[in-house]
């Protein structure tokens, strides 16, 4: 099977990402889909680790597209990312980065919700 298309099957939002089209200003977000273009073509098949990141890159990627606020909130936190200097893999920390913007986000802003029970 064609290595691209066995990486696709890790990625059912592909087509939604790549067809967006942001406003005219947003920088960030056409960078951001080309980072994801470049990452998802670039990993190892073989590898778990690289695979399941691409599964969650594809979850969050799709989620920008979707919601709003999370938009805003990834465009104001991506430009904090700090990388270091002896990166071996710099794509890689960039990732790894906005999937803890992510997991951040989901944390924070997810509510629990206690059902009580009346007497």
């Amino acid at each position: 099977m064609d290595r691209n298309k066995e990486i696709l099957k890790f990625c059912p939002n592909f087509y939604k990402i790549i067809d967006f089209t942001p406003y005219e200003d947003d920088k960030i977000s056409d960078k951001l889909i080309k980072l994801y273009q470049k990452y998802i073509f670039k990993i190892d098949v073989n590898n778990p680790e690289d695979v399941e990141s691409v599964k969650r890159l594809d979850k969050v990627i799709s989620k920008y597209i979707d919601d709003y606020m999370f938009r805003k909130e990834m465009q104001k936190q991506i430009l904090t990312i700090k990388v270091q200097r002896d990166a071996k893999d710099l794509l890689k920390e960039i990732i790894k980065s906005i999937l803890k913007i992510f997991d951040n986000y989901e944390e924070y802003t997810t509510r629990v919700i206690y059902i009580s029970r009346w007497i």
